[in-house]
């Protein structure tokens, strides 16, 4: 075993849920897409909530910029902005002239989610390990599935799972779990 992957072994943690063959076409997958270093996509988003008989939609745009800045703008129904670059998160509602920033550090809930997605662009297995157990279906050049589940307790208090899923390097989706309820998000590239 070369230095460098065992380093990587190392650091990535335990592969609990995968077998080798799936742990190639992991690692294969998350270099696919730590090689797109920018990236501009639509989203559309439903909350489906129990107490709410009618899901709440949303939609707007994904914008992701290696390293490690990813922003989320929401256009309907209302305008809001959420973006973050390295360990800082802005939150912007221009409607109410609301600005707030804080540190993920401060947030881990936050940071959990965060990293879900932004470790899913960034191809980046150790980050995501940091924080969920991750399972893995499919082939770094089809269709595949990431199963995250948070390892922080902490954490699993609101969000019980999500589920990336994308074909190839692009992600689809994202689904996340919590509390009863279920936000679904599918994600196209921008035309």
């Amino acid at each position: 075993m070369t230095r460098r992957l065992l380093l990587a072994t190392l650091l990535s943690g335990p592969a609990l849920a995968l077998g080798g063959a799936q742990e190639d076409e992991l690692s294969q997958l998350m270099r696919s897409l730590a090689a797109v270093r920018e990236r501009r996509d639509r989203f559309t988003e439903e909350r489906a909530i129990p107490e709410l008989d009618l899901p709440l939609p949303n939609e707007g745009t994904l914008s992701w910029s290696a390293p490690d800045t990813l922003e989320k703008h929401t256009l309907s129904p209302i305008d809001e902005r959420l973006s973050v670059s390295g360990d800082r998160l802005i939150y912007e509602r221009r409607d109410r002239d609301f600005r707030r920033e804080f540190s993920l550090a401060d947030q881990p809930e936050m940071q959990a989610l965060v990293e879900a997605i932004r470790g899913t662009l960034a191809g980046d297995l150790a980050a995501l390990r940091r924080h969920y157990e991750v399972e893995f279906e499919g082939s770094h050049t089809g269709s595949w599935r990431l199963i995250l589940r948070p390892t922080s307790f902490r954490v699993r208090a609101s969000v019980q799972r999500i589920l990336v899923t994308g074909q190839a390097a692009q992600p689809t989706g994202v689904d996340t779990e919590g509390n009863g309820s279920v936000t679904r998000m599918r994600i196209r590239p921008a035309s």
